[in-house]
């Protein structure tokens, strides 16, 4: 069983505007950027069975200034509105996301990034670029080779980590699955690919605006003439 639980807290009965009739959705509350943004679409009680969700909304979002703690609340409709009401205040298990690593204790050794163009509106593939950044400080890109200080990299490495595997990283709906490719290599020996872009929870139902790529896109800035 997983460890990431919640627990139905509140009934809240609706009418359907198509046809007059009365559903029930569910009431949560996270402590965590993370959890709320995870797109659960499966959650499981004790016994393993798995009761499907249909609405997943976001409806209330507290941040403490001082801990910058999120307080969320969830409003959760099952599929069928379905009545769960047997299973309020009962732990209802989920699993985290495939792409969620969590990088807290680990050291990045290497990172190599695929930016992918494409024509527009599904269009083949016009041009990929290959970065590999490594934690001596030495830069390969396509065209040459830059050796900058081992502290830039270290700091960009340190910013990385806290962007692809923090507790409030999450993955944005419109993430660029196909045209951004990173591949840590870890100290611990661990090698990990994300697709996509990822951003830190910043309190707002979009994210904050610096996203995996906007990081990489500034360290190539500085040292890449040609970038």
């Amino acid at each position: 069983m997983s460890d990431y639980y919640l627990t139905l807290e509140e009934i809240k009965i609706n009418k359907s505007l198509s046809d007059g009739s009365m559903y029930k959705t569910y009431i949560t509350n996270f402590f965590s950027f993370t959890k709320a943004h995870h797109d659960i679409l499966n959650l499981y009680d004790v016994d393993g069975n798995i009761q499907f969700v249909e609405l997943f909304s976001i409806v209330d979002c507290k941040i403490d200034s001082k801990t910058n703690e999120a307080y969320i609340r969830v409003e959760l409709e099952f599929l069928d509105s379905k009545d769960m009401d047997k299973y309020l205040h009962k732990p209802l298990y989920f699993k985290e996301p495939e792409w969620f690593h969590d990088l807290t204790n680990e050291e990045i050794n290497q990172i190599d990034c695929i930016f992918n163009d494409y024509e527009t509106f599904g269009g083949p593939l016009v041009k990929s670029n290959h970065i590999s950044i490594c934690m001596d400080g030495t830069i390969h890109t396509d065209d040459e080779i830059i050796h900058v200080s081992e502290s830039m990299v270290n700091d960009f490495f340190d910013e990385i980590e806290m962007n692809l595997g923090n507790e409030r990283t999450y993955k944005p709906l419109l993430c660029g699955d196909c045209s951004s490719t990173y591949i840590l290599h870890l100290k611990s020996g661990k090698v990990i690919e994300y697709s996509g872009n990822y951003a830190l929870c910043d309190g707002t139902s979009y994210g904050c605006e610096r996203y995996t790529k906007k990081i990489v896109d500034d360290l190539l800035k500085q040292v890449v003439d040609s970038f």
